[in-house]
């Protein structure tokens, strides 16, 4: 208990900075009059593609899920609203591992299986969005300002970690029992017990990633992540409207949906406090914007990051009630789950 709260005053304390930094400068004296004049009807059509591209992650997840086991869609359903609502309102992305904890030893599925599940979602969700910024940012003007350089080095850094991840997973999939065996042989050096859970850990972890070779499955898998990120990036361009910038075109909307998807991926407060203020201005400072529409990027960030922890929230917590899940207990998820 004392670690677990020990994370959350670190993480909100990371989270406060991070706010502090996105924020520093902006004056907050006439946010009450820009609150009032968001336009209500498109604000209502932003919740509303949310939340059916949050339908559609949980089916991706789903997907890949079911290649471990027979998984009920009710027992996926329940465990993925639950779990990305933990990762929404845990510090540190904690919440990652609260659906391989719901579904372990559901239709035969490990839970070590089911966190490999949750590694190469990310991985992939990484790499495509990493592309596709350099792909968006292609089709923007030149903005000059400083911060531009620090953001494309960070999409190479961070395509340069997502690509080694990747192969890294195909990697140990491929040479599955050599992986294994070369842990087990430094490992045993040091201390054999730890080792011997390690190496059983982690052949549960390899056996997760059958989803790679199984194509049907992955081409599935890229059909729905296409149809969620498609329907995210027009969500943030109808939340644009809502705040009353007009000239987001819809490359720069998903230009600033590329950054905020990566950017968020870095641990920080609960809620996503200060990364994800933080990434929105990374990716405004990429784009050419009218005064009247550069003075109301604040009450965007509040109006899309508020938006979307009310509909994670009233998706995720009938089925937590339901479940009488204990999201602390939910991060204990042992090695032979």
């Amino acid at each position: 208990m004392r670690n677990f709260l020990l994370k959350w005053v670190l993480s909100s304390v990371l989270g406060g900075v991070m706010l502090w930094m996105a924020f520093r400068g902006e004056d907050f004296s006439d946010f009450g009059a820009k609150l009032e004049t968001v336009n209500v009807t498109l604000l209502l059509g932003y919740a509303f593609l949310f939340f059916v591209s949050h339908a559609v992650r949980v089916v991706r997840w789903g997907v890949l899920v079911r290649a471990l086991g027979p998984i009920s869609w009710a027992e996926i359903v329940s465990a993925g609203c639950i779990g990305y609502l933990a990762i929404t309102i845990l510090p540190l992305r904690l919440g990652e591992l609260v659906r391989p904890y719901l579904v372990r030893g559901k239709g035969g599925v490990s839970g070590s299986g089911a966190l490999a599940t949750v590694v190469v979602e990310r991985v992939i969700d990484g790499l495509l969005f990493v592309a596709l910024f350099f792909v968006f940012i292609s089709f923007l003007p030149p903005t000059g300002d400083p911060r531009v350089d620090t953001v494309k080095l960070s999409g190479y850094v961070a395509g340069a970690v997502f690509l080694a991840l990747l192969l890294v997973l195909i990697g140990g999939y491929v040479q599955r029992q050599r992986t294994v065996d070369l842990i087990g042989r430094i490992g045993n050096r040091i201390h054999v017990g730890l080792t011997t859970k390690a190496v059983r850990l982690l052949d549960s972890f390899l056996d997760g990633l059958r989803i790679l070779p199984d194509k049907r499955r992955i081409i599935w898998f890229i059909v729905l992540t296409v149809g969620y990120w498609a329907i995210q990036g027009v969500g943030m361009k109808v939340m644009a409207d809502a705040c009353h910038i007009p000239d987001l075109s819809y490359p720069g909307a998903f230009a600033l949906l590329a950054i905020l998807v990566v950017g968020i991926m870095i641990p920080g407060g609960p809620g996503l406090t200060g990364t994800f203020e933080l990434a929105i201005a990374a990716g405004f400072s990429m784009l050419i914007l009218a005064p009247e529409s550069q003075s109301n990027i604040t009450l965007y960030t509040i109006m899309l990051h508020v938006t979307q922890l009310v509909v994670q929230v009233l998706v995720g917590l009938p089925f937590l009630l339901l479940r009488h899940v204990r999201l602390r207990e939910a991060l204990d998820l042992p090695a032979d789950g």
